[in-house]
């Protein structure tokens, strides 16, 4: 019978990276789901060898951090994608599949986030351009490292190149799990908002799924339609018609968006700041168009920050130079438009409550208790008219 205890640090600073586990010589550590279906590192200590491996690639380790973070750039650009079709499949300007297709085109594989037919969400590998595009569009839920890892270091001592795309803390636990610089490795971090569960998510999805008797196939966060950036969200079903939701008719993603769910180590994140670990940062410029007519108008479908935080990053930036429209900008604008550039965002009140609301009342009560509620006006106006308000409002 193995003795399973749970990881000596505490369970509000793990990240749940997988560094760990997969580092492990001895395979002496699991990764076991708590009751708001995060996994934790658990250690058999029949196995155990106390080598001390899972520590040297911990990314809660200040000794270890330390190594792991460029200097801030100076000037970073907003930047989307020229050609509108693949925009729109895309959550902002579709950087990610422009930079992620080169880099396949250059001999490549990349590593990034998909769907798996039950709708978990996990990270793999892809070799071709057109299994690629799943990885586009936001994934909103921690998704299952599993032992990607070990596959990119299998494919670096090959002498493959390899591109890793996540959020910080990924790239970190990878960076520390690899121990060693690889000139042919080059990693994306994203600016994160946080990650909720896969429980709560999963939750979500049998919500839905019971509301309108059909099984969910694809699950679009921030969906965009020829008219324009809407925040949507769109539900795609087996046999019903995809419906088509604004982000606040969801409950999760209205949650997610205030930070109800997240990681407890989300909340006191060491990467949330200006320094990036990653070759290259993507995220929405968030108050970009605040400082820029150009900018104003692309913000109708989307554009990206990025920030080229090594040589090897800016070569594969301007690799796509051709594909791309784009405006250079001092950080200080990204910077003071994304709080999480400065620092993590504070835990709310609600996050104290929710899971164990969730646990003991379901997510039906709670998306009908807590969720954005419409007055009856509100929701007399049709969907054209509120797209309408908001055009006229982002020209203004």
């Amino acid at each position: 019978m193995r003795s399973l205890v749970y990881c000596n640090k505490p369970l509000e600073v793990c990240y749940g990276c997988k560094a760990c586990q997969q580092v492990c010589p001895k395979d002496a550590i699991t990764m076991v789901d708590n009751e708001e279906g995060f996994w934790f590192p658990c250690i058999d200590t029949d196995k155990c060898i106390d080598c001390g491996l899972c520590q040297r690639v911990c990314p809660t380790q200040d000794e270890n951090m330390s190594t792991l973070f460029h200097a801030t750039p100076e000037q970073v650009y907003a930047a989307w994608n020229s050609n509108l079709a693949e925009r729109l499949e895309s959550t902002s300007g579709g950087m990610f599949f422009l930079l992620a297709r080169q880099f396949m085109r250059d001999g490549g594989v990349v590593y990034g986030v998909d769907y798996r037919e039950n709708l978990t969400v996990f990270h793999r590998r892809f070799e071709d351009v057109e299994t690629l595009k799943r990885a586009r569009g936001s994934k909103y839920v921690q998704s299952d490292i599993n032992d990607t890892f070990l596959q990119v270091k299998a494919d670096l001592k090959a002498g493959r190149k390899v591109m890793f795309s996540g959020t910080p803390c990924q790239i970190a636990g990878l960076r520390l799990f690899l121990r060693k610089t690889y000139e042919n490795l080059l990693t994306i971090d994203l600016v994160c908002h946080g990650v909720p569960s896969p429980l709560f998510f999963r939750e979500n999805l049998a919500s839905l799924e019971k509301e309108y008797g059909d099984r969910i196939v694809d699950f679009k966060f921030r969906a965009k339609k020829k008219s324009g950036w809407r925040s949507y969200v769109k539900y795609v079903f087996n046999r019903h018609k995809p419906i088509w939701a604004f982000l606040g008719k969801n409950y999760y993603t209205h949650a997610f968006h205030l930070g109800y769910f997240n990681r407890l180590s989300c909340y006191s994140c060491d990467f949330s700041r200006s320094e990036r670990v990653g070759d290259i940062t993507l995220s929405d410029f968030w108050g970009g168009e605040a400082h820029s007519r150009m900018l104003k108008k692309a913000r109708k479908w989307g554009f990206n920050l990025v920030m080229c935080n090594t040589l090897r990053g800016r070569r594969l930036f301007d690799a796509v130079a051709e594909q791309i429209e784009s405006l250079e900008c001092p950080v200080e604008w990204a910077i003071q438009g994304d709080v999480r550039l400065r620092h993590a965002e504070k835990c709310p009140r609600m996050r104290d409550e929710a899971y164990k609301i969730l646990n003991e009342k379901g997510y039906a009560y709670m998306s009908s208790m807590y969720g954005i509620k419409e007055s009856m006006l509100q929701r007399m106006v049709p969907v054209w008219a509120k797209n309408l308000i908001r055009e006229i409002q982002s020209r203004i």
